[in-house]
């Protein structure tokens, strides 16, 4: 009886130390719009780019600083919401974060529970539009092409440099929107270690040429006359979007396909 009693008290004394609730999706989708909680995604980084809920920061809860890492950002007024796969790791965050002096709400069932309930998720672009991009380690596919003076080039003179490959065209806005970056790319980088080879799925080479003058565009400039729809290049390169960006080693073969330039940009910078 005594035992009894003991334990009891040591399991209200603890149950008293858990400060967090679990709900359901609509449950979780309405306190998020009530705008008073962080929403923390604690898998991995690698699943939190495949999809994740929207504006969800990525906090991982088997990594060794995950507490310090929240505590640095958030403090312990401000509300948590968190979420994992099914509901299992995000429970075991909701209770070490709950001992810490947070107030805390768990997604029941995870994301998963999520998209079943029809909620909108956000996806990795590359995951998105960039599934069917060859992978790292493949042979980068020989092909020739047209520069704007009407030389054919292949891409197989670049051997022995990084190649930086971009699919575009002038009339895609999301194409535009990045030539800043890949200028910032181009102007960083060693001209003797790394060359930079456009392909430009443009109406007309008038329409590439023109563009590609009044604009400064870097590089290598290539004409593909096919267009993107048929052609045989982008069809080798497993490209579906525009902008896709490639970046090829020295040896020839992938180093990464993307639609982020962002990603290109970092890929670029490593030594």
């Amino acid at each position: 009886m005594k035992k009894l009693i003991i334990l009891t008290a040591f399991l209200g004394v603890f149950a008293g130390c858990v400060n967090y609730t679990g709900q359901t999706p609509d449950e979780f989708e309405a306190l998020l719009k009530d705008g008073g909680a962080v929403l923390i995604d604690v898998r991995r980084a690698a699943e939190y780019n495949e999809s994740h809920l929207p504006v969800a920061v990525n906090v991982d809860v088997l990594g060794p600083d995950f507490l310090e890492s929240v505590e640095s950002m958030y403090p312990k007024d401000r509300p948590l919401a968190v979420y994992c796969r099914s509901g299992k790791r995000s429970a075991n965050a909701a209770g070490i974060l709950s001992k810490a002096g947070y107030k805390v709400y768990n997604l029941k069932g995870g994301i998963i529970a999520w998209k079943e309930a029809g909620k909108e998720v956000e996806m990795d672009p590359d995951v998105q539009y960039g599934a069917s991009l060859l992978s790292p380690g493949t042979p980068a596919p020989d092909f020739e092409l047209c520069d704007l003076s009407g030389n054919p080039v292949r891409l197989s003179v670049f051997l022995g440099k990084t190649v930086l490959l971009q699919f575009w065209a002038s009339w895609c806005p999301d194409c535009r929107a990045e030539i800043p970056q890949i200028k910032e790319m181009f102007d960083a980088a060693d001209p003797q270690k790394v060359a930079f080879v456009a392909v430009s799925f443009d109406k007309t080479l008038d329409d590439l040429a023109r563009f590609a003058s009044e604009n400064e565009l870097p590089g290598v400039q290539l004409y593909d006359p096919a267009g993107k729809k048929d052609s045989a290049v982008a069809d080798s390169y497993g490209v579906k979007w525009i902008p896709t960006l490639y970046v090829i080693g020295p040896d020839g073969t992938i180093v990464l396909g993307t639609v982020l330039a962002d990603r290109a940009a970092a890929t670029l910078q490593r030594p």
